[in-house]
């Protein structure tokens, strides 16, 4: 099962680097969807169940995030629903650094997905890779070192389109 964990987390690693070369929020959402879905088994082959829990609820949250985008509407009720789910599987699923971890960087995901554009996305997103970047090691997903990448592709993302706002 860890080999196959290991083989869900660089699916879901390249979906998601990808996703952020996207302009539009929207198929950056499209993207970090197909991505969510190789997370959770990827993490559940892993035996990181608060994991596997925290990352159902962003596969909906993006969801419904995506749903929002299209529809151009604010749903702030939703949002303060999905943050109480994640409080909810942080207290049920507690398993230490690794749970508090992986609540900061959901929490902080959901706020990017809900509230900013494009561009401040991969900003944030790149310094919350870095949180990520702990949790993968604090569960001991060796395949997870991957999330440099995410850093990277972030960083690389934002230069690119730092360049097109200039121009």
């Amino acid at each position: 099962m860890i080999i196959l964990g290991y083989i869900f987390t660089v699916i879901n690693y390249a979906f998601y680097c990808a996703s952020r070369f996207a302009p539009k929020k929207e198929q950056i959402l499209f993207m970090n969807l197909i991505s969510k879905i190789f997370t959770i088994l990827g993490l559940y082959c892993l035996n990181s169940l608060s994991g596997a829990f925290s990352f159902s609820v962003t596969f909906f949250l993006i969801l419904a995030a995506y749903i929002k985008e299209r529809k151009k509407e604010k749903w702030t009720f939703l949002f303060i629903v999905f943050q109480l789910l994640y409080v909810a599987i942080l207290i049920s699923k507690f398993e230490g650094i690794s749970s508090a971890l992986i609540f900061t960087t959901s929490s902080i995901s959901l706020f990017c997905v809900w509230w900013l554009p494009p561009q401040q996305m991969r900003f944030v997103g790149g310094l919350n890779s870095l949180l990520f970047l702990l949790y993968q090691i604090s569960i001991k997903n060796w395949a997870g070192l991957i999330e440099i990448l995410v850093f990277l592709s972030n960083l690389l993302a934002y230069i690119k389109y730092m360049k097109k706002e200039k121009a």
